[in-house]
């Protein structure tokens, strides 16, 4: 014998089955909504972490690229100068080094490059606004100004490979190069020896 079911009551049983589909749904999606905050928690951790870690990789990829160049323009103005048997200058262009540099033959002889005359092997344009390039001795003065009259900025090695100063003394001394970018500071320091040598010391300011 079957039995019909009252319509109100498949209704009401039907409308229970929504109702508990939906709290379901309700709550698939507040897990998601709790799943995607602990997923953007741990996100913006991992960048708080990562952004320290770019600037100091920055910072040292900037006083590396910077110190490499100087090291360069240093090696070729002494394989220039033992190639022409003569002075061959490394000089700033402005007295300043962070402004740029050259390599050059001194044609007239006053240690400062001269476009219009003297003859020019290599040019460095502007270092970043992040770098600065000092000496030891005092972080004012430029390092490698002789002590001429009027005194000049540069290093310069003889026909034999040998720092020197115009006035025939030996030009030896040490650049540091330094990076500070977001709080972080890179130090480089070149060394330039009496009998030619060049080396790059890292983190440390001097020879």
């Amino acid at each position: 014998m079957s039995t019909n079911t009252p319509a109100s009551t498949r209704t009401s049983s039907h409308a229970s089955a929504r109702q508990r589909r939906g709290q379901h749904a309700a709550r698939q999606v507040g897990t998601t909504a709790i799943e995607l905050l602990i997923v953007l928690a741990i996100v913006g951790i991992l960048l708080g972490g990562a952004v320290p870690t770019f600037r100091h990789m920055l910072s040292v990829n900037r006083a590396a690229t910077v110190t490499n160049d100087l090291v360069h323009a240093l090696t070729l103005t002494r394989a220039e100068a033992l190639k022409r048997g003569h002075r061959v200058y490394l000089a700033p262009l402005t007295g300043v080094w962070h402004d740029g540099w050259a390599v050059f033959v001194d044609r007239d002889d006053d240690r400062v490059f001269d476009p219009s005359v003297d003859e020019l092997i290599f040019r460095h344009d502007a270092l970043p606004a992040s770098v600065t390039i000092t000496g030891t001795s005092s972080p004012a003065r430029q390092p490698f100004t002789d002590v001429g009259s009027p005194r000049r900025t540069y290093a310069m090695f003889d026909g034999a490979g040998y720092p020197r100063q115009r006035n025939g003394g030996l030009g030896i001394g040490s650049f540091i190069v330094t990076d500070r970018t977001g709080g972080l500071v890179t130090v480089r320091t070149i060394c330039v020896a009496a009998y030619g040598r060049i080396r790059i010391v890292a983190n440390q300011a001097g020879c």
